[in-house]
């Protein structure tokens, strides 16, 4: 069984904030981070680089394109806890 993703506000936020610009891709963006990061939130693939990060913010930051979303991990419950994203 894979991960359970979590988004917090502040990540529903940034991908709302897409919505206004373009439904689609914000769409595609919410459905490659989900994709990402239930199967494996610790290994970085084609269209998902996933990298360690170096605060106490967040355990893993995911790049997709040029969105950036930084998460936690709960391997004990299998979740994945997105907390916040943004642009670059």
């Amino acid at each position: 069984m894979g991960y359970e993703v979590v988004f917090y506000p502040p990540a529903q936020r940034y991908i709302e904030r897409l919505k206004g610009i373009s439904e689609d891709e914000a769409r595609e963006l919410f459905e490659a981070v989900v994709e990402a990061l239930e199967c494996d939130p610790f290994r970085s693939r084609p269209g998902a680089d996933i990298s360690p990060w170096k605060g106490p913010q967040y355990d893993y930051r995911l790049r997709v394109r040029r969105h950036r979303f930084g998460y936690r991990v709960a391997k004990r419950e299998k979740t994945v806890h997105v907390l916040r994203g943004w642009f670059k």
